[in-house]
């Protein structure tokens, strides 16, 4: 008994002391915009094109300053990571048992502490590119000359380059995966500059880098949306540098972006990507004119439901149905409905907007109570209690329902901000999902003409 005791408490000894770990730490003082700086930090990686959140932690409020500790339950340890907030990321690798400190203000990055030969590795590249960063990143850089950019560029180009083709830490995964990425985080640097507003009158004016990188199609593979930290993020600075900058072609930048990608599974994605960002005003119309960039069935799928999504926000398309509890219990669908004009008003009892609408809706109701038309509220509460007080004390009239701040509302309509109104025809189909607030009186114009269909 005593010796398998024994053994077990050495098995545990064993077990913990090989327990896979990292640490992480040090200050991220990003500013972003005037004297507004970033509150926390995230490590994430690229899953399908998009910073997918792995593990995070608060910027301390006094010294922007953050302590984490990553286990083999977060995913990251011995994998290329990405560090970072609002919008800027730089790659970490997070081996086991590394200690890494890290200090990231002006766009730079510094590594020290236990941070082994792959972070070594991002170390130089990110002293590299300090010069040019610095330029991108910093309000004195910003004023820098063309020429000043121009042979900032020369040079760190010409040396990340030479990096990229020598890399060789003996990770061999590691450095399979930093000579993909690291081609496309000097494209990101470089495009950068077109948003500071600089720009050469000729072609044979600029970096020779810059008419390289922006005189073809480059994206014609699915590398970038793998191994780019912000693929689309990227390719729509390429397209405004190729259009805008480089050949002073004037217009909307996404069009063109779908133009110049020339692998078509790439294009499906960035049209997705686009349409959950809401950056298409036409989206049935792309769809229907890039139809086969929608290669792999997990495109046609999302490509079906992001439609769906879209259209249901145009006029003159059917509703998508939804199903909420009352204060009763009873579910009530909107389905239930037709035949009536249906106006929804989507609130919450915290939100003091909804509640100042709330006596020009009751007013409304009034108005119209002998009409064809029903009055649904659609509560974000989370709270019941709190809903079903606020309805007695308001004396609320029409359907009132709690959705919990899930469902339709959050998925298909894709209702952020409220109050939000939403109108519906008689044959379910869809008025206007932003309509006027009952304060407005274009709103009982707008009822008072769907009534007279």
């Amino acid at each position: 008994m005593r010796k398998s005791i024994l053994s077990l408490a050495m098995l545990v000894a064993a077990t913990t002391c090989g327990a896979q770990t990292a640490h992480i730490g040090g200050v991220f003082n990003k500013t972003i915009i005037d004297n507004q700086k970033s509150i926390s930090v995230v490590i994430c990686q690229n899953i399908n094109g998009k910073l997918e959140e792995k593990a995070g932690a608060g910027l301390r409020s006094y010294d922007k300053s953050f302590s984490l500790n990553i286990g083999p339950e977060t995913g990251l340890l011995n994998k290329v990571s990405y560090i970072g907030a609002d919008g800027e990321f730089y790659p970490v690798y997070l081996g086991d048992k590394d200690s890494i400190n890290i200090n990231v203000e002006g766009g730079n990055i510094k590594f020290s502490g236990k941070i082994g030969k792959e972070n070594e590795l991002i170390a130089r590249w990110f002293k590299i590119l300090a010069p040019l960063r610095t330029l991108d990143y910093t309000l004195a850089g910003r004023k820098a000359t063309p020429q000043r950019y121009h042979v900032v560029i020369d040079s760190v180009t010409t040396l990340a380059q030479q990096l990229i083709a020598g890399i060789n830490t003996g990770n061999v995964s590691f450095d399979a995966y930093m000579k993909k990425t690291m081609p496309f985080l000097l494209q990101f640097d470089v495009t950068s500059i077109f948003m500071n507003g600089i720009y050469w009158p000729r072609h044979q004016d600029y970096p020779q880098y810059i008419q390289d990188y922006l005189s073809k199609d480059v994206y014609n593979s699915m590398d970038v949306w793998h191994y780019s930290p912000q693929p689309f993020d990227l390719m729509l600075n390429y397209a405004f540098s190729r259009t805008y900058g480089y050949n002073f072609i004037m217009g909307p930048t996404l069009p063109w972006e779908l133009k110049y990608i020339t692998c078509p599974e790439l294009r499906g994605e960035v049209i997705l990507s686009a349409m959950e960002r809401n950056l298409l005003d036409s989206a049935d119309v792309v769809c229907k004119r890039y139809a086969s960039s929608f290669v792999t069935p997990k495109q046609k799928v999302r490509r079906a439901d992001l439609l769906r999504k879209y259209m249901v926000n145009k006029a003159g398309n059917p509703w998508i149905d939804f199903v909420y509890e009352d204060a009763n219990g009873k579910k009530r669908k909107l389905s239930d409905f037709k035949g009536k004009v249906v106006l929804v008003d989507v609130w919450a009892t915290w939100c003091p907007p909804c509640k100042r609408e709330i006596p020009y809706l009751l007013e409304l109701e009034k108005e119209f109570a002998h009409k064809n038309i029903v009055f649904i509220g659609a509560s974000f509460d989370t709270d019941r209690a709190a809903w079903k007080k606020m309805l007695k004390d308001k004396n609320m009239g029409g359907v009132q329902l709690i959705s919990y701040r899930k469902g339709p509302l959050v998925n298909d309509y894709q209702i952020t901000e409220i109050p939000r109104f939403m109108v519906f025809s008689k044959t379910g189909k869809t008025v206007n999902t932003n309509a006027p607030r009952p304060s407005d009186p274009a709103l009982k114009q707008l009822l008072e003409a769907e009534l007279k269909k």
